[in-house]
């Protein structure tokens, strides 16, 4: 497996035809970069854009209208690439197995030397999307594969990975400090399954195994008794015909060779009288020397053929013995082209492949017991890790229960606590060994030391090991816990995911975090509060923030302003970043929307001011 971990920020989005956005171009930069605006201005659309790039599905109505296409382009940075050393100590690092050769490419290039990588999606009028990584057209499945390492989005919308089961789990392990031991268990899950699957193969199909060996034996003695060969089949067919017609065949020949050299006037006794006839003319006319030499030749190619014939003559001889092994031969034939091929070449290709097959069937028997051997210890050590490690986690989560609380309670959810549930899933999962299974085998007598595995193995494990891990949310006191993925609402679960990062960031980091609108429906000393874990993060990870809160932007060490202005009948969305003296203005109008007066300024410079 090959695993890499890089740490990144993004430098650029452009924005091109996007809805009410024509063109706009923000490059945040290390820290805490804010994004604000009036309602309607675009704030969403930066954020819809972002994802875009990032891999999400095309929705109608995206191009600006009037243009043929939308193009939106995502570039990040590379910061740094995690050493061996804390590649270990990483959790979330990108593991490679069985991963797609693009994204593997990607991530080597982009940690050897390419200080940028960028994502580049193209929409078309018509709904039609291109998606590419670095130039290179790429899916989007590729995309969110790469992107998944190296940001993350936290929004009224996206929440995917907050109630996901899977980071339940990572999370507790994360605070566990279990990670080492997750790896061992699932390297011997790895192990224990492929050794399991291969003895399942063997033993479970024993009966289709057995029947399949029985053919095999037969059809290759068959063939080996009769033994076929190339070209017999069609010259055996010869020797028949000419047997069957050899009456005729035998008389012609005969009367041929008569012709030749048996008659009175047979046609090479006549020859040679010609050539004495005339052979003593030849002074009186020269040419008749080239003639004399061509009936000599005639004479030499005629005597060939009627020593031929001779021979043929005693070669054809009728034998009914002979047709009878002709006939019982070629009926052989027929019957093993009917039942394993149209032709010799075909029937021997299958004798070769059944005896391929019936090599693989009949295992090794040492083989096959040494595997068995493996599997048990192999099982015995699987569960002897994974339920060390479920008793390591379910330690940890009373502490980790009372630290998920009190950052809530600090984020404006009072009352609220985070319920870790640890259950464990019966074996009777589709994919694994089940206890009828291991019953059947027992009756049979057949690797009781497998059946015996299978018939002890009462919980499911995988690569995790034993533990099924779900956060459960209740909001208020007296109510019953529930699932987080039930119940919570946009802001709880934004608040959630900002209490998980403050207290997971130090073991889990990520080059950047983007939060959308993270403080709705809060306020006051809450929205301080906030701010103030947002700018923690911030110093670790670039943090990127949608917000309408001045306490927050306050905090800013970038400041965007997004607004929207009629141009030629038409709305258009830009976006600049603020200088220091214009942020009083943006942060007055945060605070009290069209009233900016001087008492509303003052105050927002005095929010400056306490930063």
């Amino acid at each position: 497996m090959f695993s890499i971990y890089i740490v990144t920020m993004i430098v650029e989005i452009k924005i091109e035809n996007f809805g009410i956005i024509e063109s706009l171009c923000i490059c945040p930069r290390d820290g805490l970069n804010i994004i604000s605006g009036e309602s309607g201005s675009g704030k969403s659309l930066v954020m819809n854009a972002l994802d875009l790039a990032l891999g999400a599905r095309v929705v109608p109505g995206m191009v600006r209208s009037g243009a043929d296409r939308a193009v939106i382009e995502i570039v990040f940075e590379k910061r740094s690439v995690l050493s061996d050393e804390e590649l270990s100590m990483q959790n979330n690092s990108t593991d490679f197995e069985n991963k797609d050769d693009f994204i593997r490419t990607m991530f080597m290039r982009y940690a050897s030397g390419e200080e940028c990588i960028s994502f580049r999606r193209e929409v078309t009028s018509e709904g039609r999307s291109r998606m590419y990584c670095n130039g290179e057209l790429s899916t989007l499945s590729q995309v969110r594969s790469l992107t998944n390492k190296l940001i993350e989005i936290h929004s009224q919308q996206e929440h995917q990975r907050i109630i996901d089961l899977d980071t339940h789990l990572k999370f507790l392990d994360i605070f566990a400090e279990t990670q080492g031991l997750c790896r061992e268990v699932a390297e011997l899950y790895h192990r224990f399954n492929k050794i399991r699957n291969k003895l399942h193969s063997s033993n479970i199909e024993l009966e289709e195994r057995e029947s399949r060996k029985a053919f095999l034996h037969f059809a290759i003695d068959e063939i080996e008794s009769f033994t076929p060969k190339t070209g017999e089949f069609e010259e055996l067919n010869n020797e028949k015909a000419l047997i069957e017609n050899s009456g005729r065949l035998f008389q012609d020949i005969c009367a041929g060779y008569s012709l030749l050299r048996e008659e009175d006037f047979a046609i090479l006794t006549r020859l040679t009288s010609l050539t004495e006839l005339l052979e003593p003319h030849t002074n009186l006319i020269p040419e008749l020397q080239n003639h004399m030499e061509q009936t000599q030749e005639a004479a030499y190619i005629l005597e060939a053929v009627a020593d031929f014939l001779r021979d043929q003559k005693g070669r054809l001889k009728f034998s009914p013995d002979r047709l009878e092994d002709i006939n019982e031969r070629l009926s052989g034939y027929q019957a093993l082209y009917k039942k394993y091929g149209g032709n010799t070449v075909a029937v021997n290709n299958l004798h070769q492949k059944y005896l391929s097959d019936l090599g693989s069937i009949e295992m090794n028997s040492k083989q096959l017991e040494e595997e068995e051997k493996e599997l048990v210890e192999l099982h015995e050590l699987l569960l002897e890790k994974s339920e060390h490690l479920s008793r390591l986690r379910r330690s940890a989560i009373p502490k980790l229960e009372t630290k998920i609380a009190l950052e809530l309670e600090s984020l404006g959810m009072q009352g609220a606590i985070i319920d870790i549930s640890v259950k464990r899933e019966e074996n009777l999962r589709e994919g694994n060994l089940k206890s009828d299974d291991a019953i059947e085998l027992q009756e049979k007598k057949e690797n009781s030391n497998v059946a015996e595995i299978l018939t002890n193995n009462k919980y499911f494990i995988n690569d995790k090991g034993l533990d099924r891990v779900e956060f459960l949310l209740t909001s208020n006191p007296g109510e019953n816990p529930r699932p987080l993925r039930k119940i919570a609402s946009g802001g709880e679960l934004s608040r959630i995911s900002l209490a998980f990062k403050n207290i997971f960031f130090d073991e889990q980091p990520v080059g950047t975090i983007v939060f959308d609108e993270v403080d709705v429906g809060v306020g006051g000393e809450l929205a301080h509060d906030i701010g103030d874990r947002i700018k923690d993060l911030s110093k670790q990870s670039q943090v990127i923030v949608v917000t309408h809160l001045p306490q927050i932007a306050r905090l800013a060490d970038q400041h965007f302003y997004v607004s929207k202005q009629q141009v030629e009948g038409r709305s258009l969305s830009y976006a600049k970043l603020l200088k220091e003296q214009e942020r009083p203005y943006e942060l007055a109008r945060m605070l009290g929307g069209e009233k900016t007066g001087t008492a509303v300024l003052q105050h927002a410079k005095d929010l400056l001011v306490k930063v």
